[in-house]
C-alpha cells in the first residue's frame, strides 16, 4: 500500500516511539524472536494468546513503570486512531476472533481502549533496524496478513524473500502486507541512517478460536 502513512503521522509515530524509549520501557526478550535477528530487541505490545488458553495482554504491555505505561498507551492510541482504520479497511477476515477477544478482555479493554485496534490486528512488534536472519513467523496464521512499515530516513533494509528470489524496498509511508508464516523472509542490513520497523500482526492461536 503506497503512501498509506502520511508524513505528519510518520513524525508523530517517531515522537511517540522516542517517548517510549525515554520512559525506560523494559524490554523482555521473547523466544519467538531468537530466529529473527542477532539483535533480539523487538518490543511486543497488545494482545495475543501464546502461552495461555485465553488471550491476554503481553508482558511488555503491562509489566512496566507508570511512566512507561503512559508512553506505551499514547503510542498505541495513536496507532489505533490514525493507522489501524486504514489497515482494517484493507483486511478481509472473520471478526469472530475480535468478538471473542472483546468478550474475554472486556475489563482490560475498558480500562485501556488503546488496545482495541478494531480487529485489523491485535498486537504490534516494534524494533530498530530489522530482522536480519531468514525466518518464518510460526506464531502467525498462514491465511492472515501481517502489516509492516518503517519510519525515519535510511538506506538498505529491503524486504528479502530468498526462496522467491525477490528484494523489495519499503520506503517511508508504505505499508507492506505479508503472509509471514508462508514466506521465508529477512531484512537486508540498513547501510545508512536510522529505521524503526512496526509490524502489526495477529497470532495464529487467536485466529483459530
Amino acid at each position: 500500500f503506497d503512501q498509506l502513512i502520511t508524513l505528519v503521522n510518520q513524525k508523530c509515530l517517531q515522537k511517540c516511539w522516542d517517548n517510549v524509549l525515554a520512559s525506560s520501557t523494559r524490554h523482555q526478550p521473547h523466544t519467538c524472536d531468537l530466529n529473527h535477528s542477532n539483535n533480539n530487541t523487538a518490543f511486543h505490545f497488545g494482545i495475543w494468546k501464546m502461552t495461555s488458553s485465553e488471550p491476554h495482554l503481553t508482558a511488555e504491555t503491562t509489566n512496566q513503570t507508570p511512566q512507561a505505561i503512559t508512553a506505551i498507551d499514547t503510542l498505541l492510541r495513536f496507532i489505533g486512531d490514525f493507522i489501524a482504520g486504514k489497515i482494517c479497511s484493507s483486511a478481509d477476515w472473520s471478526g469472530r476472533a475480535y468478538k471473542w477477544v472483546k468478550r474475554v478482555l472486556t475489563t482490560e479493554l475498558l480500562a485501556c481502549p488503546s488496545l482495541d485496534f478494531g480487529g485489523a490486528f491485535f498486537a504490534v512488534a516494534i524494533k530498530e533496524g530489522g530482522s536480519g536472519l531468514v525466518h518464518i513467523d510460526w506464531h502467525d496464521n498462514h491465511t492472515i496478513w501481517a502489516f509492516v512499515f518503517a519510519v525515519r530516513d535510511w538506506e538498505g533494509g529491503e524486504f528479502c524473500a530468498p526462496e522467491l528470489g525477490i528484494k523489495i524496498p519499503i520506503r517511508p509511508g508504505q505499508v507492506f502486507a505479508i503472509l509471514a508464516q508462508v514466506v521465508a523472509h529477512f531484512s537486508s542490513p540498513v547501510t545508512k541512517g536510522h529505521r524503526i520497523v512496526f509490524t502489526y500482526f495477529t497470532d495464529r492461536l487467536t485466529v483459530l478460536h
